[in-house]
């Protein structure tokens, strides 16, 4: 069975950082990170970057945030909920996607905040 699949091999992991089946694209989480690493700025900088991230991924597709369908969140510290919550809002509009948000102990790079996504075509 053959994926579009979009490997960057960026984070030096061995895993795609999106596949395409059917009409769904699944995305790797994705951390708040540039060409320069982890940006600086905490939660809201980071979600900043993410969004960035995934409209160029949405792009290779051609996609854009109203496609996405479901996200996963995942909070190094459920004390940024109200923060991720403002910023996250600051992308997507009514009607929004589904969503489900975790806190966990660690997150790679270092990172506050990483998201996964699934959109539909």
């Amino acid at each position: 069975m053959k994926f579009k699949t979009i490997n960057s091999d960026k984070s030096g992991a061995p895993y795609s950082d999106a596949v395409e089946f059917n009409n769904l694209i699944q995305f790797s989480g994705i951390l708040g990170m540039n060409e320069n690493g982890l940006v600086s700025g905490g939660v809201v900088a980071e979600v900043d970057q993410i969004f960035k991230n995934l409209k160029a991924n949405l792009a290779y597709y051609d996609l854009d945030f109203s496609n996405v369908v479901k996200c996963l969140v995942l909070l190094k510290s459920i004390e940024d909920y109200d923060v991720f919550n403002e910023a996250y809002l600051k992308h997507f509009s009514k009607p929004y996607p589904t969503r489900s948000c975790f806190a966990v102990r660690d997150l790679p790079k270092g990172g506050n905040v990483e998201i996964e996504f699934v959109a539909h075509k």
